[in-house]
């Protein structure tokens, strides 16, 4: 009662007082001249105006302190920015844009791209769509250090510089996102709707996400909430020829004073890939359903979200076949069909948080809980009976507290948990993984100090897991154990006028997870038997990771190495006996793993051509363990370069740009024990975007992926295990509708 009475005490003040801002956007070599319709983003409160024809704008009731503002208008660059409520007008100057190389975008946490230490990219959903994909998968994978694994298009698994599953934690909107992903069949449990940018961190460089991430994190941010007092209306639907696929989606955005709320729903429906040889991959069809909502409200010193996320999806099982000589063509017909089929997995998501925010001066409170439920069943033999029958239940906490102590320090301190209950169905024949409760706790401090064009970095954090059976299994009849790992992060970072450099040194830990410790059963998403291991230590990462960026006024030039070694590196063998018909896998551990290698790039915009792109990026990754004997499963090294054409129409049909793709994958031909080599390969995307304006504005996309049909195995592939090559040649043609409108207020 005294610590609720303290807060009380503390919070009546600061959610009494407000006061609001008033500005001009101008541009840079002019004195007055104003930039007509700015658009200002206030990141904290999630709040959009724009400015009048002048370049006027005001807001009320800010809170007190630093209000992280992102303003933008076509033809200028965009500009980062602190203002403080109560201050004399601020007038915010604005580059002419030639280019916009650096993409200096706003994290989740306030903190700029350009002044992070961590190396975080952050990038639009719509910007990596500028050929649209048929997954978010496919989406993030054109992320330089960024694959993905899986089979065909209804499962697509991320995969961070070579590492996937269980080392890479994705979050959506602060949410810890927890659904089975040890499973290689297990893919992204979200789609790409109502996403309106994601964010990448590579490596353990981050103590505020909670343990596990050795790989990285994928934290995605939702679309924002529509400018005040306006509403949003949109109608998008994509048709694929490969899979005969149609992808419908609609969303509503509304909002008025001090309250927000944005609805979703899609619906996609695919038939079986076509292949390059002009066959069909037998049960390769999936079909899904999604909702989204999110409502948000914001009074004086006070923001709250409530966001509710549905999945339901039916996927094939690729590559269960009866034929007693099994072939390929075992997995091949001429006939392309989309009705569902035996085996397949039934999925259904529902995924839900609460977020405030408080504004206490110099200080920001951020607490968020949610629930996560995840229910997997697999149907063998009947499409009405499940064999497997696995429910997820995950309980999360994410607390943090951002205190601005002088003028050049920060601290963030904060403390995140989670409960999880896997559960089975006692009806459901085949276990493979058991009834088991896992709590995690931990708590993390982290300091960030600039001085003029230095940052600097320094925090620890630690987390503790507990793993307790709740049911024997098998030969199994009572397991707990408890694991305690401490990691810290330290760096630097160089904010030079054409030039960035950063450094960062983190440790990371992993405990090892219910699957890794008591599995035994049969994967049949896999086709393998996997056993675990209750001797399982945990795994603990250090990685170096630097970079070096280039800016000069029509081009950019990055480099990014990385080393990470992972002590007590824990893998799945196979072994030479069989259960059942499958092979069996063993969960073991090598001394350690050691991964390196990096991503390189470059952005051309020639001075005489604004209208014209060229960028390219590398991206390599070697891994092995302690006897120097390749990791399974790292992706091959990619080159992937696009040639960008913009058009300046100002007609009522315009071309809008062409996109030109090529990905080059080289050879990998360092393979673990029972791998086999994957050649190179070249792959050629060509998409045209337009639009027609008017009473209601159109967006037309089409273009064809994979334009000359080229057969290919992805070393990541599942598919490649049964000598099955990727998708063929696939054209698409996307529409979209949007409306926008102002809420009209009522007269006095």
């Amino acid at each position: 009662m005294k610590i609720i009475g303290f807060l009380g005490v503390m919070f009546l003040p600061v959610l009494v007082f407000a006061q609001g801002a008033t500005g001009r956007v101008i541009e840079s070599n002019s004195a007055d001249k104003g930039i007509p319709f700015a658009k200002i983003h206030f990141v904290d409160l999630e709040t959009t105006i724009y400015a009048d024809s002048l370049g006027n704008w005001s807001i009320n009731e800010l809170p007190q302190g630093p209000n992280h503002i992102i303003v933008s208008a076509v033809g200028y660059e965009t500009l980062h920015t602190d203002i403080n409520p109560g201050d004399k007008p601020a007038v915010i100057q604005l580059h002419t844009a030639h280019h916009q190389l650096d993409k200096v975008i706003v994290s989740n946490l306030g903190l700029l791209h350009r002044e992070s230490i961590t190396n975080v990219e952050s990038r639009s959903i719509s910007e990596l769509n500028n050929i649209p994909n048929s997954s978010l998968g496919q989406s993030i994978a054109n992320i330089g250090g960024v694959y993905q694994s899986g089979s065909g298009v209804g499962i697509s698994k991320p995969v961070i510089r070579g590492l996937s599953g269980s080392r890479v934690v994705t979050f959506v909107n602060g949410l810890r996102i927890e659904n089975q992903q040890w499973g290689a069949d297990h893919g992204l449990p979200i789609t790409d709707l109502g996403i309106g940018s994601v964010e990448v961190i590579k490596g353990p460089a981050s103590l505020l996400y909670g343990a596990d991430a050795l790989g990285g994190v994928l934290y995605f941010v939702d679309e924002p909430y529509a400018l005040n007092d306006s509403y949003e209306i949109f109608v998008r639907s994509q048709f694929e020829s490969n899979t005969l696929g149609t992808m419908n989606k609609a969303g509503i955005k509304f909002s008025k004073k001090a309250f927000r709320i944005n609805v979703y729903g899609a619906y996609d429906n695919h038939a079986d890939l076509y292949l390059p040889n002009g066959t069909y991959l037998v049960n390769s069809r999936f079909n899904q359903a999604s909702f989204k909502s999110a409502i948000g409200y914001r009074k004086k010193k006070w923001v709250m979200n409530a966001r509710y996320n549905f999945y339901q999806g039916n996927i094939g099982i690729i590559g269960d076949t009866e034929d007693s000589i099994v072939t390929p063509q075992s997995f091949q017909t001429s006939v392309q069909d989309r009705s569902m089929a035996t085996p397949f997995q039934f999925i259904r998501n529902n995924f839900l948080s609460v977020e405030n925010k408080f504004f206490l001066g110099d200080h920001e409170l951020n607490i968020l809980v949610g629930n996560t439920n995840n229910r997997i069943q697999e149907y063998e033999e009947s499409t009405t009976e499940a064999e497997m029958d696995m429910n997820l239940n995950n309980s999360v906490y994410n607390l943090r507290w951002k205190i601005h102590l002088w003028d050049k320090l920060d601290l963030i301190v904060g403390s995140q948990g989670m409960l999880q209950y896997n559960s089975n169905s006692p009806d459901a024949e085949e276990q493979l993984i058991p009834d088991a409760q896992t709590l995690d706790v931990g708590g993390f401090v982290l300091a960030h100090a600039h001085m003029n064009k230095w940052r600097f970095q320094l925090g620890g954090r630690i987390d503790q897991r507990q793993v307790t059976l709740t049911k024997p299994f098998e030969t199994i009849s009572n397991f707990q154990e408890s694991y305690t790992g401490f990691n810290t992060s330290t760096g630097f970072a160089f904010l030079g006028d054409i030039s960035t450099i950063r450094f960062n040194i983190s440790t990371g830990f992993r405990a090892p997870n219910f699957s890794e410790l008591l599995s035994d059963g049969v994967h049949h998403g896999s086709i393998r038997y996997e056993k675990g291991n209750p001797n399982l230590t945990t795994e603990q990462a250090l990685q170096f990771d630097a970079s070096y960026a280039l800016n000069v006024e029509h081009a950019e030039f990055f480099i990014n190495p990385f080393y990470n070694r992972l002590n007590n590196y824990i893998y799945l063998s196979p072994s030479d006996s069989t259960i059942d018909g499958f092979q069996v896998f063993n969960y073991v551990q090598a001394p350690f793993a050691q991964i390196y290698g990096g991503e390189a790039g470059f952005h051309y915009h020639p001075h005489r051509a604004h209208w014209f792109h060229i960028e390219s990026s590398f991206s390599t990754v070697f891994a092995e363990d302690d006897n120097k004997t390749p990791l399974a499963l790292i992706p091959q090294s990619r080159v992937s370069t696009q040639f960008k054409v913009e058009f300046n129409m100002d007609r009522k049909f315009r071309i809008q740009n062409l996109v030109l793709q090529h990905l080059y994958y080289l050879q990998q031909n360092r393979l673990a024990y029972s791998e086999s080599y994957s050649p190179d390969y070249h792959l050629i995307n060509l998409g045209i975007n337009m639009k027609v304006t008017g009473g209601v504005p159109l967006e037309i996309s089409l273009g064809v992926k994979n334009l000359l049909n080229q057969q290919y195995y992805d070393h990541l592939s599942a598919l490649k295990r049964i000598e099955i090559p990727n998708p063929g040649i696939n054209g698409y043609i996307a529409l979209r509708l949007d409306l926008k409108g102002s809420i009209k207020k009522k007269p006095d």
